[in-house]
């Protein structure tokens, strides 16, 4: 938030995010029409929904935004009905963004005018639906086309659901479901779009309750686990093999919030576990120290080895649109129970039961929940996550068994410790020189090595040093950043590849960790040697 209302290198003025709905020329990417415009007021409307935090400048935004509709709807440069080409889809992607975006500003402030803008959008993607839902056009904006591919059509759906959830129009609902019945996984074709796909149709099946959407995300999912491209960090790349060359925040984002939104859909846990694999190592990897998101590249072994680009024309918007996606998962709520699922600083506020969790689980493995209102016979129970080898409760300074509060009352104060212990798992490689090595994770945060913290490691040979599996043990240090996380801070003795008569040292720290850095180089997966 601080980056986005108060940063600079680019600031995000209303005139600067003005540019891509007049298609200013200078600024880049404008031809993509309303993309930042419309990730930006999305993010800051979420933000005051969820968190009360307010921009002096989002109302202004809006409002000077739909002035620039065109009367036939769109956003942005002239539209080329007849014969579109590139910057047709690039606009269409703009104005989906957009869309989103002027939706979740009428979520905020059910604003009448800027709901019939929204229609007015809906209804020029109506027009061009008899066109672009077709076979013809998926070939002509093939993967090769990558940002202005056919995914700029078929992302239409997370704006068509919210549309139609608003106004119950059937024409939408129907729009929508067409386009999500033509959403494929092609190969080297962006991963950002075809998660917003994705994401839409599972909005559309929390607007119709029409399992067939549902059915078809989840389909999605097992393809995208299955397909090699899933990586060690629990995030997706830019773009699907072969093309497999660096992550991209806003796909990031978008697998995160995907399991998320399936978690909540279905109840099936292992969403909620591959969302938290994601949000404790790769989301947080991606984030900059000046809060942007952006990309990694991919080393040989296909893990992100460093963050070099801050994408401030999408991922850092995306990554605040994020946010309250995870504040909002870390409680459930039942009519009769209330579920703490995610170990995370996080609060509840409703008739029936308030609460606001601490955590200090990257300082000493415990989060603290203060009960402000229950109300008679509610249940509070705590998820043991997997990589928790055991969750111990107290109440009030006294143990507790089970991992259920019955009854809980004002100013009950439940403590939760998580037992964490440390693992090594083999991770294939794909460099020769490297045939096969091990990660480590202690608790949910993978480990790696950072350049910053090693700089005797790593030399020219560094991938081929052997790391002695049995020497790895905790290392003494102290939180100097709020993104710090000591608890998982380790020590290992290597082998140097160069002088392996010579023994050192390499500390393993949490990827977490890279948010409060500059830059820094990571090695995740090492080659090892049993010295027990």
């Amino acid at each position: 938030m601080d980056r986005v209302l108060h940063g600079t290198g680019p600031a995000y003025t209303p005139d600067f995010l003005l540019e891509d709905i007049r298609a200013t020329p200078g600024r880049r990417f404008t031809e993509f029409s309303g993309d930042v415009s419309g990730r930006w007021i999305g993010a800051m409307s979420t933000a005051e929904l969820v968190y009360g935090r307010t921009s002096p400048h989002l109302d202004d935004v809006v409002q000077r935004t739909i002035a620039l509709q065109h009367p036939e709807g769109y956003f942005g440069k002239t539209f080329h009905f007849d014969h579109p080409n590139d910057d047709d889809l690039a606009l269409l992607w703009g104005n989906g963004r957009l869309l989103v975006g002027l939706m979740e500003f009428y979520q905020l402030r059910k604003d009448p005018a800027v709901l019939a803008s929204a229609r007015r959008l809906g209804d020029f993607l109506l027009r061009l639906g008899p066109t672009f839902n077709s076979q013809h056009m998926a070939d002509a904006f093939n993967a090769s086309h990558f940002a202005s591919s056919y995914i700029c059509w078929t992302q239409q759906t997370e704006g068509l659901a919210s549309l139609y959830a608003a106004t119950r129009d059937p024409r939408y609902r129907d729009l929508c479901a067409d386009i999500a019945s033509r959403i494929q996984r092609r190969p080297a074709d962006h991963v950002h779009g075809y998660l917003c796909s994705l994401r839409g149709t599972l909005d559309l099946y929390t607007a119709t309750g029409n399992p067939a959407h549902l059915a078809r995300v989840e389909a999605a999912w097992h393809d995208i686990t299955n397909s090699g491209d899933l990586l060690l960090t629990g995030g997706l790349p830019e773009a699907w093999s072969p093309k497999k060359l660096r992550t991209e925040g806003c796909a990031e984002c978008d697998w995160l919030r995907l399991n998320l939104s399936l978690y909540r859909a279905t109840g099936n846990p292992t969403y909620l576990e591959m969302a938290e694999h994601t949000l404790f190592n790769e989301f947080s990897m991606n984030q900059f120290a000046t809060g942007d998101f952006g990309h990694a590249r991919l080393n040989p072994d296909g893990v992100p080895a460093i963050v070099y680009v801050r994408a401030w024309w999408c991922c850092t918007l995306h990554g605040l649109r994020t946010f309250p996606d995870i504040h909002r998962s870390v409680f459930r709520s039942t009519p009769a129970e209330v579920f703490y699922d995610l170990p995370l600083d996080g609060s509840l506020s409703s008739p029936a039961f308030s609460a606001l969790a601490t955590s200090r689980l990257g300082l000493d493995g415990t989060t603290r929940i203060r009960i402000d209102h229950a109300a008679p016979g509610q249940k509070l129970t705590l998820r043991q996550p997997l990589w928790a080898r055991s969750l111990q409760l107290s109440l009030n300074g006294s143990p507790l068994p089970g991992l259920t509060l019955s009854s809980p009352k004002p100013g009950d104060v439940l403590t939760a410790t998580y037992a964490m212990a440390l693992t090594a798992t083999a991770s294939p490689s794909t460099t020769p020189r490297n045939p096969g090595g091990k990660s480590f994770t202690f608790g949910p945060w993978l480990l790696g090595a950072p350049s910053s913290g090693n700089p005797g490691y790593f030399n020219e040979l560094h991938p081929e040093n052997l790391l002695l599996a049995s020497s790895v043990h905790p290392s003494s240090t102290k939180q100097t950043s709020p993104f710090d996380v000591p608890t998982a801070a380790m020590t290992a003795e290597i082998l140097p590849a160069e002088y392996p008569e010579q023994p050192s040292q390499v500390s393993l720290r949490a990827i977490a960790e890279q948010t409060a850095s500059p830059p820094t180089e990571w090695q995740l997966i090492f080659r090892t040697k049993d010295n027990a």
